[in-house]
């Protein structure tokens, strides 16, 4: 087994992986080594002297986090930090663990008797999707779970009832569906004692990262968790929880930090700065001083990070997004991203954000996929480049004729916001600049960064940072976020 040595960690590292009390929050700046101190405490709860046989356990909430974590346990402590039950799985692995347990205590019956469950990312490649209002989904009525529908005002692409019913009652669901019926399995005190044992008697400790990610059924789980004496540890920085709308609440972590009496061990020294003005920036920033950000020109940063995907179109002629918007929904949507990729790749040297997603919206599995549609997209990008005033418009006719002999999906008449896509493509075929830089939303920045960063201020930001900000409003942990990517450089454009 390793030791710790103080050339691995700086002291507050050491302090944080080495505490001895049973609820430790380490508050993680950013690029204070988060990732370092989550393996060395793993390793040290894995191999501590008075250890019994149940599970030490990490836990993140997307599959590369766990990845990550996973490697840099081995790399330090050897592969025999992970014999099982030690583990690092994402959140959703605990959940889909512990509804099994339930379905085979037979405390949930679920639709065809299943007790073992095939659990999806989505539905979007399983089954059937059709352009409707009709939405079926999981209900749990008391100890039975069923298929109800909902009836919600817009119509979207949305999966077939009758293929939703039958891929339930064989057993399969999807993760989202795992969370609905275990929060309200969860609400019934005989399901909750049960869950409550099963974690008691498996888990002796557990380390939860970017805790300001968790929803209240994760929380919830961390509850019971210390409730029931298993050693907990959660690790995030409040000034990074950017994820409300996907169903976070990051402001539920800090009655959870009092009411168990957490030991606050925060993580200050950054290893990411590399200049004076970039420590300095981020001290005041996180101090809620006054900050005034320099003005310069995009073409000296190397990437512009902005809050809205359409507002990085208008940041310059120079800059190309990495996407026209949010994870797409439509064929249409995906279409264009799929195009766009090709763009992306030769001109900034990065894939497209939701080049997987449209994939799998479009139903295409097939690796060699891409590789076919090369050639016409290019075809496409060169008619795009032309003279021509119907250029986009021709260009969507060929696009959906490619991707149609790839995908299953059906596509709908042509409408201008499709066109409008490729349009905004053309713009940087058609541009002079010699030199592009990729463009990306702040979410998708959260836990990257680069040497100089431009961040499109608006003036109602200028606004934030000349009064200073504060960790409790989300726009402006948005702006922390965006301000404290920059290794050497921050500039406003």
């Amino acid at each position: 087994m390793f030791t710790l040595t103080e050339q691995a960690l700086t002291g507050e590292q050491a302090r944080a992986a080495g505490s001895t009390a049973s609820r430790t929050y380490i508050e993680a700046a950013p690029g204070s080594g988060k990732t370092t101190v989550a393996a060395e405490r793993f390793g040290m709860l894995r191999f501590a002297p008075d250890r019994d046989d149940r599970a030490v356990v990490a836990v993140s909430f997307t599959r590369s986090a766990t990845a990550e974590l996973r490697q840099r346990i081995r790399l330090r402590w050897g592969p025999s930090a992970l014999v099982w039950p030690h583990r690092v799985v994402t959140l959703d692995t605990i959940l889909c663990d512990m509804l099994s347990h339930l379905l085979r205590r037979r405390l949930l019956r679920w639709p065809g008797g299943q007790q073992e469950l095939v659990v999806h990312d989505t539905w979007k490649v399983r089954l059937k999707h059709n352009w409707k209002r009709q939405q079926p989904y999981l209900t749990l009525n008391g100890d039975e779970v069923s298929v109800s529908i909902a009836w919600p005002r817009r119509p979207e692409n949305r999966v077939d009832l009758e293929s939703f019913r039958e891929a339930i009652k064989d057993g399969e669901c999807t993760h989202d569906d795992v969370r609905t019926i275990l929060a309200a399995a969860l609400n019934q005190s005989a399901i909750a004692r049960v869950v409550a044992q099963r974690l008691r008697e498996t888990v002796r400790a557990v380390i939860v990262d970017e805790v300001f990610d968790a929803n209240s059924l994760d929380l919830l789980l961390v509850k019971i968790a210390c409730d029931q004496g298993i050693g907990t540890t959660i690790i995030g920085d409040p000034w990074q929880a950017l994820y409300r709308f996907r169903g976070a609440r990051p402001e539920q972590v800090p009655a959870l930090v009092d009411e168990h009496e957490f030991s606050y061990n925060p993580l200050t020294k950054s290893f990411r700065f590399r200049t004076h003005a970039a420590n300095v920036l981020s001290t005041e920033l996180r101090s809620g001083h006054p900050v005034v950000l320099p003005k310069a020109e995009s073409a000296h940063a190397d990437v512009v990070l902005s809050g809205k995907w359409n507002d990085l179109w208008d940041c310059g002629e120079n800059v190309l997004p990495l996407s026209f918007g949010s994870t797409p929904e439509s064929p249409p949507e995906s279409a264009a991203v799929l195009l766009l990729d090709q763009v992306t790749q030769t001109t900034v040297g990065h894939h497209a954000v939701f080049l997987q997603d449209a994939l799998t919206n479009l139903g295409i599995t097939d690796p060699e996929a891409l590789r076919r549609m090369a050639q016409p997209f290019t075809r496409i990008l060169e008619i795009l480049r032309s003279d021509t005033s119907e250029a986009a418009d021709t260009a969507w006719k060929q696009l959906s004729a490619v991707i149609k002999q790839e995908s299953p999906r059906e596509f709908p008449r042509k409408h201008p916001v499709q066109v409008a896509r490729l349009k905004k493509i053309r713009q940087v075929l058609r541009s002079k600049e010699r030199r592009f830089i990729p463009g990306l939303t702040i979410h998708q920045a959260k836990g990257r960064e680069w040497g100089t960063v431009a961040v499109g201020i608006t003036d109602r930001e200028q606004t934030m940072l000349a009064t200073g900000l504060d960790v409790r409003n989300e726009e402006h942990r948005k702006l922390y976020v965006a301000l404290t990517r920059g290794r050497d450089r921050t500039i406003a454009i």
